[in-house]
């Protein structure tokens, strides 16, 4: 087809940004695409010019992106385009299908036998909860499972070395010997997971100069989708792949990139140039989705983003109804206007927030008063939380003392000075003569007085949960009977509780309370949102891509979302997920289309909310003071850093250490200003404002 035929019929509507995109054949090219701005179809439009106006083969060009479903979507919209037989001869995959196939040619080209592929969880967990008995000597939870499965994709994916997973920072107790341990299974098994498949194919591609030459001589062009998402193990197989031809379209956004537990690497975004010299690097800024309020406040949000690339978002959609504020004043007052707007609900609308644990106060109310909702998969990781078996723990040896094995599992965790030998003995003795486990330890005469004053209130106040209202006994086993200076002693976070309490408030009793959650555990496994159901409940993660005429913002609180407020990150690690978090609540705010909702909680501090407010017309931003009463995330309390010495920093030749890039070296200072060499380039900054916040230090 002629170039002004294609035009007329396929590029009519696209803006001047799009139609460069579209034009962009040959050689590297990355393209910045902001939220709501086409990509998808810049890119099969892209594809159409390629083989209908360039005359390039189909079969030469190989699409890749995230998901099957991706891919799928992706096929069907080039399809009914272009025709179901130029599909049939171009290739959609994801990365690890593309990972299958190297491996595939591998074998047959070798004579191999590949490892085989572990297919679902079914087989990978029992695997991973023998070796978690071994070698931690207890039983593994779903949460603690599904923990340890996420800390080896990354691992995997980030092609960490035996020095950095030894450095890695995480909860997980000793995650280094679980990870080599899963691996020597996996190798005696002749067995390998799906991201071991992406290491073994980078390794033939890099040893087996045949199977990647076949490779290159079948694909000349590479267009890759959802970069942002895209790990280090799958840049570097793209890289390996385009490295000849150079024909690289790479589509992503690095301020959408939210996915770092899982390895995503928006670092190859940053660093395109210096990987594909001579790359050009196209923006596309104007936004189809959202009205201009909305797209105002997000631009000046992620304008503070210190990890990205210049760009802003064009509103199209005219204006709109301003950022609407609903002011309460704790957590819990959130659900009184959710659980309205689930009542009364005429447009779609989305209520977002970070934990799938956020949902499930208002699925309860839901359920109870036969409310209609929509929810995304809840996964049931909360039901078996350690904090959250703690507090059933607690609740059943307050309904039965004599509970011999539930004593065992928890003494320790009401702040009284029991050695084991102690806990065993009151075991033995309920379990000969039925007698409490404190009251046998208040009548051991080797029990110091003090110490036997401290048991006998905690006995007392065990005696009085069950008499309790749910959401009365879980803070009073929390602040009255010592748990909740046992979760801030061990760096625990007591989010799970505020759930717990909220949950509480609809049941009379502790023991109900349990019982509902056995319940509620069913609900969201079993649910099904009801046909034309406009009230919908979902992760912002699993919204990602998706978007909603009215989009309500949940629990963006300090400690939530973010995790941890800026002045509080100690580590790189910290501060690295302190900028994903912001990427995070930047992507939840353009999935709305007409009507953006963010709570003011006056009794909990909201950094990310503040923030935003604090631009809105009118809107008096309020320092985040913390009420009487109200209990501070342990981060919060921790000692200031001292001070970064601003001379050591500014220094020419200095070198000093940046908490997201990295090492580097002073080349000039001025003006208040400092230039660093890291390694993914010069960057220049502001000294004083990276000083105060800790950002940058002399090493």
């Amino acid at each position: 087809m002629e170039k002004t035929a294609f035009e007329t019929a396929h590029m009519a509507a696209l803006n001047p940004q799009q139609r460069a995109a579209v034009a962009a054949v040959d050689g590297p090219v990355l393209l910045l695409a902001v939220p709501g701005s086409g990509k998808t179809t810049v890119l099969i439009t892209r594809l159409g010019y390629m083989t209908e106006v360039c005359g390039i083969a189909p079969e030469s060009i190989l699409t890749m992106t995230y998901t099957v479903a991706a891919t799928q979507e992706m096929r069907a919209r080039f399809a009914a385009r272009f025709g179901e037989a130029e599909a049939a001869r171009m290739e959609f995959r994801t990365i690890n299908g593309v990972a299958a196939r190297i491996i595939a040619l591998y074998s047959r080209m070798y004579g191999r036998t590949p490892p085989d592929l572990l297919q679902s969880e079914s087989e990978t967990t029992p695997l991973l909860l023998q070796l978690w008995q071994s070698i931690n000597h207890e039983y593994a939870a779903e949460s603690t499972l599904k923990e340890l499965r996420t800390a080896i994709t990354y691992i995997k994916n980030m092609c960490l070395t035996d020095a950095e997973l030894d450095e890695l920072e995480t909860d997980l107790e000793n995650l280094p010997e679980l990870y080599r341990a899963y691996q020597q299974a996996l190798k005696a098994r002749h067995k390998m997971d799906y991201d071991d498949q992406l290491c073994f194919a980078l390794q033939i591609l890099n040893g087996a100069p045949a199977v990647a030459a076949a490779f290159r001589k079948r694909y000349r062009y590479f267009c890759v989708d959802e970069s942002q998402d895209t790990s280090r193990v799958q840049h570097e197989i793209i890289r390996v792949l385009a490295q000849q031809s150079g024909n690289l379209f790479m589509v992503g956004d690095e301020d959408q990139s939210i996915y770092g537990f899982r390895a995503a690497y928006p670092q190859a975004l940053m660093d395109f140039e210096k990987t594909y010299p001579g790359a050009r690097v196209l923006l596309m800024e104007e936004n189809y989705r959202s009205r201009e309020p909305i797209l105002a406040a997000a631009n000046r949000f992620v304008a503070r983003n210190r990890y990205r690339r210049p760009k802003t978002i064009a509103p199209t959609q005219g204006a709109g109804e301003p950022i609407r504020v609903v002011e309460v004043r704790r957590r819990a007052d959130q659900l009184d206007f959710l659980f309205a707007e689930a009542q009364h609900c005429e447009v779609e609308t989305a209520v977002l927030f970070r934990n799938h644990e956020s949902a499930l106060p208002i699925i309860d109310l839901c359920e109870r008063r036969g409310v209609p909702y929509g929810c995304k998969a809840v996964e049931q990781t909360f039901f078996t939380n350690k904090i959250v078996r703690d507090v059933a723990d607690i609740f059943a040896l307050a309904a039965r003392p004599d509970d011999a094995d539930t004593f065992l599992r928890c003494y320790f965790k009401f702040g009284v000075p029991v050695t084991r030998a102690q806990a065993l003995y009151a075991a033995g003795q309920a379990r000969q003569y039925g007698q409490g486990c404190w009251t046998a330890l208040i009548n051991e005469d080797s029990i110091r007085p003090r110490t036997r004053a401290a048991m006998a209130e905690v006995a007392a106040g065990l005696a009085r949960l069950p008499r309790m209202a749910a959401d009365d006994a879980v803070r009073f086993l929390t602040d009255q009977l010592g748990y909740g200076k046992y979760l801030d002693k061990n760096g625990m976070d007591r989010a799970k509780l505020a759930v717990l309490e909220m949950l509480g408030a609809q049941e009379p009793t502790p023991r109900r309370l349990l019982r509902r959650l056995a319940e509620l555990r069913t609900i969201v496994q079993e649910h099904v949102t009801p046909p034309g159901c406009k009230f919908l409940l979902s992760t912002i993660h699993s919204a990602k891509g998706l978007e909603y005429d009215r989009v309500i913002l949940l629990d963006v609180m300090d400690g939530i979302l973010p995790a941890k407020p800026e002045l509080c990150c100690r580590t790189p690690a910290e501060t690295r997920q302190y900028e994903e978090d912001r990427r995070l609540f930047y992507v939840a705010m353009t999935r709305a289309r007409q009507e953006l909702v963010l709570f003011d909680c006056t009794a909990e501090r909201s950094s990310f909310a503040q923030e935003v407010l604090s631009g809105l017309l009118g809107h008096r931003s309020r320092p985040d003071a913390v009420p009487a009463g109200h209990r501070p995330a342990p981060a919060a309390a921790r000692k200031p850093l001292p001070p970064v010495d601003m001379a050591a920093i500014t220094a020419v030749g200095a070198r000093v250490r940046h908490a997201v890039f990295g090492p580097g070296t002073v080349e000039s200072a001025e003006g208040g200003r400092v230039t660093v060499r890291f390694a993914a380039g010069a960057r220049t900054l502001d000294a004083r404002v990276v000083a105060d916040r800790h950002l940058l230090w002399a090493e």
